[in-house]
């Protein structure tokens, strides 16, 4: 069997999923996570927090919407920077909760696509 990688995630150089839905609990859904990646792009590298949380699991800041947000982006010579930017940034805390209350601290003051 192949393992087939949407088009949309062949650039990652590094990800991270933080929090996801445990699917033994909701196996018919709804699926929710929070991930940490950093991508290639034409010009440079992308670090990226994507937020899909359920509100009534009370994750994060409530204030922050669920969104993509561009934490951070780095010139072409600087790989090694952006992988290590997302790495700690998807590890700077021992727990789930506190790692997402970082990065939503984060992602008020990223870009929001």
């Amino acid at each position: 069997m192949t393992n087939l990688v949407p088009e949309s995630k062949k650039n990652h150089i590094w990800r991270k999923v933080v929090w996801h839905t445990d699917p033994a609990e909701r196996p018919l859904g709804p699926h929710h996570s929070a991930e940490v990646y950093c991508c290639e792009e034409t010009n440079g590298y992308a670090v990226w927090y994507v937020r899909r949380l359920a509100r009534e699991d009370r994750l994060g800041d409530p204030a922050v919407d669920n969104a993509d947000y561009l934490l951070s982006f780095f010139g072409k010579t600087k790989r090694d920077e952006a992988i290590e930017f997302a790495v700690l940034a998807a590890n700077s805390h021992a727990s789930a909760d506190e790692v997402l209350l970082a990065l939503d601290r984060l992602a008020k003051s990223a870009q929001k696509v």
